[in-house]
C-alpha cells in the first residue's frame, strides 16, 4: 500500500472560475477540430505544397489554442517537505498532474516584494542567492499574511522588500 506523503507547507491555487473553464474548453475544441481537419486534408487530393501550407497554419493556430487552453485550465500547487528540504511544484490540468521537484540545501528566509506591475510576490530563499518563486498577490496585505504564515511554519526569517533599496527584516517574535 502506498504511503501518503504529508507535507509541512501546502500552497494551493484553488479551482478555476467557471468562465475560465469554458474558455479553456473552447480553445481545446478548436485545437481538436484543427487536428481532425488536418488528418482529413492529409487524405484529400492536395499537392504537397498545399498540404505543407495547411500543416504550417494548423500548427501555428493549433499551438496557440492549445497553449491558451492550458493557460485557462491549469492550476499550480506548491508543496514543501521539511524532512528532505524538497520543494514540489505540482501542475494540474484535469486528471493529469506533473510534479517538478527542487532540492534545497536549507531554507534561509521568506521575502515579499513589490513587482513592476504593482502586484506583490513571495519568494522562498535557500542556498545564499537561490530562491523559489512562490506566489503573486494583488495587494500588499495578502502577500504579507501569506509570507508570515510560511515563515512561521518553516521557522525562518521574514524580509519585507516592498520598498526598493529599503528592505526590513521582520522579527519572528513580532509576527
Amino acid at each position: 500500500m502506498d504511503k501518503i506523503k504529508d507535507y509541512e507547507v501546502c500552497v494551493f491555487e484553488g479551482k478555476r472560475k467557471w468562465y475560465e473553464l469554458i474558455l479553456a474548453s473552447v480553445f481545446y475544441s478548436i485545437f481538436i477540430y484543427l487536428l481532425i481537419l488536418l488528418f482529413n486534408n492529409a487524405f484529400s487530393d492536395l499537392s504537397l505544397i498545399g498540404f505543407l501550407k495547411r500543416l504550417a497554419s494548423t500548427i501555428a493556430i493549433g499551438g496557440f489554442c492549445f497553449g491558451k487552453g492550458l493557460q485557462f485550465s491549469a492550476t499550480f500547487n506548491m508543496l514543501v517537505d521539511l524532512d528532505t528540504n524538497t520543494i514540489v511544484s505540482r501542475y494540474i490540468v484535469g486528471p493529469f498532474t506533473y510534479d517538478s521537484k527542487t532540492k534545497a540545501a536549507e531554507f534561509e528566509y521568506v521575502s515579499f516584494f513589490k513587482n513592476k506591475d504593482d502586484s506583490f510576490g513571495t519568494n522562498l530563499w535557500y542556498k545564499v542567492n537561490r530562491h523559489f518563486k512562490m506566489y503573486s498577490f494583488e495587494n500588499e496585505e495578502a502577500a504579507r499574511k501569506f509570507s508570515v504564515e510560511i515563515a512561521k511554519k518553516l521557522n525562518i526569517d521574514l524580509l519585507d522588500a516592498t520598498e526598493k533599496g529599503n528592505s526590513k527584516w521582520i522579527d519572528n517574535l513580532s509576527i
